[in-house]
């Protein structure tokens, strides 16, 4: 069902995020078998692309790291991060 609107590369991390950010904004509108295999919404969502995928959310965090200290990212990363530099 990826591949039915985009094209998306399996070894691209800003696909594979594309691919689960488009799938969880359009999850009431995808087809009954594709919604049981994600599982429902938050977990099963996220234990199907970490079972497959199981370093990719773990590797944007740290890749990510780098923004810690912007205000927008602040929620995202422990406080005592932002002293780091």
């Amino acid at each position: 069902d990826l591949r039915k609107f985009r094209t998306y590369k399996g070894g691209s991390v800003r696909d594979l995020l594309r691919a689960m950010r488009n799938k969880k904004h359009h999850y009431h509108e995808l087809p009954d078998d594709v919604r049981a295999a994600l599982g429902s919404i938050p977990d099963g969502f996220i234990q199907y692309f970490t079972s497959r995928f199981p370093r990719l959310l773990l590797h944007t965090h740290g890749a990510m790291r780098v923004c810690a200290h912007e205000r927008i990212f602040h929620s995202y990363y422990c406080q005592g991060l932002m002293g780091d530099g």
